[in-house]
């Protein structure tokens, strides 16, 4: 099934253009499910000073331009919170002969944060907490945000009841690698398998941005993905009353199963 929230956050890690009207969709944090809209007199893109200095180079081009942009973000829906969303502004070449360049706008920052999880309300509050932290930091330090996203596990294997610790054979007490608690838990809980190897993915990706500085946005996006699948397979008891409902429909044949008129069979 294809989460939208993800292809949404994915689209926003290719930058906005300029014209605001071309900006893509983005997730409002307070319902989830509207759209921010760019408010226009808000809009303000400045180039540093810095930049603005290299002019007098010999060999200046206008793809030199550095600077930064701000905005404020409002839902469709009057009763939702505005969002301020600031980035990095530079200029880029088109190739095309209309509009030889334009700006390319990054965001950093939106406050408050884009909802990462299409599953937040099933989350347990430990492990909500957790995927929120890395929302306030993800468009900024996608490593650090992998990284709050593995704890998000962490915290996933507690709620569950799989254990943090055990006695080595010298008695002593010592932790268990998330890897083991995942090991654990997928085998006290096959109907959970699926979700101990999604899980396990998201391990590794929260590994790599613990200790290498080699993320981006995207990667971590697929690794939020996959802990929203996993959180829908462990937490989602809609599924158990649907396949319920389904099978007592077609038990019935179809029929409703109560009439307020005779219905000729």
């Amino acid at each position: 099934m294809t989460n939208f929230l993800i292809k949404d956050l994915r689209e926003i890690t290719k930058g906005f253009p300029e014209n605001l009207d071309d900006w893509p969709h983005i997730p409002c944090p307070t319902c989830t499910r509207g759209a921010l809209l760019p408010v226009p007199d808000s809009f303000v893109a400045k180039e540093s000073v810095t930049s603005r200095s290299l002019h007098e180079h010999d060999a200046w081009e206008p793809e030199w331009i550095r600077g930064d942009f701000h905005c404020v973000l409002k839902c469709r829906k009057e009763t939702c919170d505005h969002v301020r969303v600031i980035g990095e502004m530079t200029v880029n070449w088109t190739g095309r002969d209309d509009v030889q360049y334009e700006q390319c706008l990054t965001p950093t920052m939106f406050f408050p944060a884009l909802p990462l999880l299409e599953s937040r309300s099933l989350c347990p509050s430990e492990v909500g907490e957790r995927v929120d932290a890395a929302a306030k930091i993800l468009w900024l330090d996608p490593n650090a945000a992998a990284n709050r996203i593995r704890a998000a596990v962490e915290a996933l294997m507690d709620d569950r009841g799989v254990i943090r610790t055990k006695l080595n054979r010298a008695g002593k007490t010592v932790k268990l690698s998330l890897d083991n608690r995942i090991a654990t838990f997928k085998t006290a809980l096959p109907q959970h398998a699926d979700a101990a190897d999604l899980l396990l993915a998201v391990k590794w990706i929260g590994n790599v941005g613990s200790h290498e500085d080699v993320l981006r946005i995207p990667d971590v996006l697929e690794g939020v993905e996959f802990l929203d699948h996993a959180l829908s397979l462990v937490y989602d008891t809609n599924r158990d009353a649907l396949k319920k409902r389904a099978s007592e429909v077609t038990a019935r044949q179809g029929r409703p199963d109560t009439f307020s008129i005779k219905v000729p069979f």
